[in-house]
């Protein structure tokens, strides 16, 4: 599981709870505003896209031999990452550009999508909140 802060208030804007070890790192992509990578300790290197589902990742894969990995940096294009795994090797993948590319309206979606994930977090904020005074 790993968290997205909001810097203003330092609360959480939304928690992604689809792995299931450690995340060791994680990385925006440099072209698409709503594209990020992670890895984690069982050799996942997952895909976000947010415009698209902000339950399960847009796109997976699994290391062959399944070794922790804990780093991941994108190509300045945005069309490939590379993550290093604990055994020290590098492994380069070429990500697809239906995937990499953003459409041309990606930021305006972004922004919705951000302004509902708050949205959603201030209704759970506020129902905990009556839950408690009950």
């Amino acid at each position: 599981m790993f968290v997205f802060y909001v810097i203003s208030n330092n609360k959480p804007l939304y928690s992604f709870e689809d792995n299931s070890d450690y995340v060791y790192d994680v990385m925006w992509s440099p072209t698409h505003p709503a594209l990020f990578a992670c890895v984690d300790g069982v050799g996942h290197l997952d895909l976000w896209n947010l415009n698209n589902e902000t339950e399960v990742p847009t796109a997976s894969v699994t290391v062959e031999g399944s070794p922790a990995l804990n780093r991941v940096r994108w190509a300045h294009s945005g069309r490939e990452v590379a993550v290093g795994d604990s055994e020290g090797q590098v492994h380069i993948y070429d990500i697809g550009e239906q995937i990499s590319v953003p459409r041309q309206d990606e930021w305006t979606r972004f922004v919705l999508t951000l302004t509902e994930i708050n949205e959603n977090r201030e209704d759970v904020e506020e129902l905990a909140a009556q839950r408690l005074a009950a």
